[in-house]
């Protein structure tokens, strides 16, 4: 009591008006006019104020003041919590407290089973070429094999999660990669190279795949932050595993230290899905094949319904297919993914041509994985506010590195190159979630994201193999670069030109 009653009564009429007074501009301007020179000693004494309060009753907060953020701010704030948005309620912890353990799981199989085969590929193409003579093109089509088996993988891993469960999927994916990255110490011939290349083709969407699924059966109130939180394994490994990879080919070989990047899988993924503690709560499918299995006139409605279904969501992806948007998005989705995994594949090979060092070379290639991580918050919201046009205008942003990339020597460039390649990557990440939405709905959003996603690991196949020809033409990248500049400009004027409906909608919505 001692200490509020040494507060001014003009103090405590401040005390109501924080908001203003610690708005930058506001105290600013007050002092610099001289009509209260006084600003800042009486934020100090509402500082005192606040601490009386709290000593003298508790947390209780007095209702007049608020917290000292500027009205914008605090604006904001109560926007986005009466939204809905940044939940943290009981619910949610609750759900996180339960099934932390498949959180564990999903985040182990996505950093050693998805992460290390997928990123230190592209460390082992100059190895190989050097060893056995190959071209770029014989080296990089590896990646195409991966590919194309993933085109394949993604359509039909789901039918499997079905039949055989999350569990025993997750397992027999990851560990596939693991034999294809252990495979590399006897391959000798291009025939074995491209069968690894099958093997991790399989790995990739099936460990991807099985954990989205393993995420939405286990978590339902807080399935987006859990699904963030175990894709946290895929971002760390994009930042070390270039890193590490780099470290074991210097110290032990390209063999042993590609094979090394299986140890995460043998010793800490599989054997973690073994352990009873973390078997606790897996929502395996196994209730497909329960003993209890509707018979009678209850099967024969089931089935009926389940036909009518098919055929109302047949009828409504023809008209979909029939539409212009669906080619345009299709088609920009094709070659945006022709042009990113062609720099992806390729950019060990770059930087070495451009004459960095092979620790630069990991240092920038785990920058571009680091910087990806906050890209994807910037490039969601403008994806949210800007739909179709702002995708063009990321799309450009690859255009723009494959630009930069005629001049890697400069130190300059290739900073502003690692930050524009690590944007303009992430944009692929997310487009067609968001633009597929925005453009058609909810209805058959599934099928429509498979599509789509069978789409871009197309692009993915075509983009190194391209690039790896090109190079073996000319002797040099100069001619793939300019090419990887224009593609990216067309997918963005198709995009351009998309009719979206979700957007405007949405937007009305949210007027009073």
């Amino acid at each position: 009591m001692q200490l509020r009653a040494a507060i001014s009564r003009e103090s405590r009429e401040r005390i109501s008006q924080w908001p203003e007074l610690w708005s930058r501009k506001a105290i600013g301007v007050t002092v610099r006019r001289g009509r209260d020179r006084n600003a800042h000693r009486s934020i100090v004494a509402a500082c005192c104020a606040l601490l009386a309060s709290r000593l003298t009753q508790g947390s209780a907060e007095p209702a007049a003041i608020r917290p000292p953020v500027s009205p914008s701010a605090f604006a904001i704030y109560t926007r986005f919590r009466r939204a809905g948005l940044f939940r943290f309620d009981e619910e949610v912890r609750s759900e996180l407290r339960q099934n932390w353990r498949q959180l564990v799981v999903a985040f182990c199989c996505l950093l050693f089973g998805f992460a290390a085969p997928s990123f230190a590929l592209p460390f082992i193409y100059s190895e190989v070429i050097g060893e056995f003579g190959w071209t770029r093109e014989q080296a990089t089509l590896l990646a195409s094999a991966k590919y194309l088996t993933g085109t394949v993988a993604a359509l039909i891993v789901g039918r499997f999660i079905d039949v055989i469960g999350v569990r025993v999927m997750l397992i027999l994916s990851i560990a596939s990669g693991a034999v294809a990255l252990v495979n590399f110490l006897w391959v000798s011939t291009l025939s074995g190279y491209y069968l690894t290349g099958v093997l991790l083709g399989f790995a990739g969407p099936g460990a991807f795949v099985a954990i989205k699924v393993l995420i939405s059966r286990t978590f339902h109130a807080s399935q987006g932050t859990a699904m963030g939180l175990a894709m946290l394994g895929s971002s760390i490994g994009a930042a070390l595993v270039p890193l590490i990879i780099t470290y074991l080919i210097g110290s032990f070989g390209w063999r042993y230290g590609i094979a090394a990047m299986s140890l995460g899988t043998w010793l800490v993924a599989i054997p973690i899905m073994f352990l009873p503690f973390f078997r606790v709560g897996f929502a395996d499918g196994d209730a497909l094949f329960s003993k209890s299995r509707p018979a009678g006139e209850e099967l024969v409605a089931l089935n009926t319904s389940r036909d009518a279904v098919r055929a109302e969501s047949r009828q409504a992806l023809k008209k979909i297919a029939a539409m212009r948007e669906f080619w345009l998005l299709a088609g920009a989705a094709l070659l945006v993914a022709i042009a990113d995994q062609a720099f992806t594949q390729h950019q060990v090979l770059i930087f070495n041509d451009a004459g960095l060092s092979r620790e630069l070379t990991a240092l920038g290639i785990s920058a571009m994985g680091i910087i990806g991580v906050v890209c994807r918050v910037i490039v969601g919201n403008v994806l949210d506010s800007s739909s179709n046009k702002g995708a063009a205008a990321l799309y450009i942003l690859i255009s723009i590195g494959s630009l930069l990339a005629l001049f890697l020597g400069n130190p300059l460039i290739f900073m502003a190159y690692i930050v524009v390649r690590a944007a303009g990557h992430t944009a692929l990440l997310v487009d067609t979630m968001v633009l597929t939405k925005h453009a058609f709905g909810t209805k058959n959003y599934g099928t429509l994201i498979g599509i789509y996603t069978a789409i871009h690991y197309v692009g993915y196949a075509i983009g190194p193999w391209l690039m790896g020809r090109l190079h073996d033409m000319d002797g040099s990248y100069r001619s793939s670069f300019a090419l990887f500049a224009v593609i990216p400009v067309v997918a963005a004027a198709m995009i351009w030109v998309m009719k979206v409906e979700f957007r405007p909608l949405r937007k009305a919505k949210v007027q009073p």
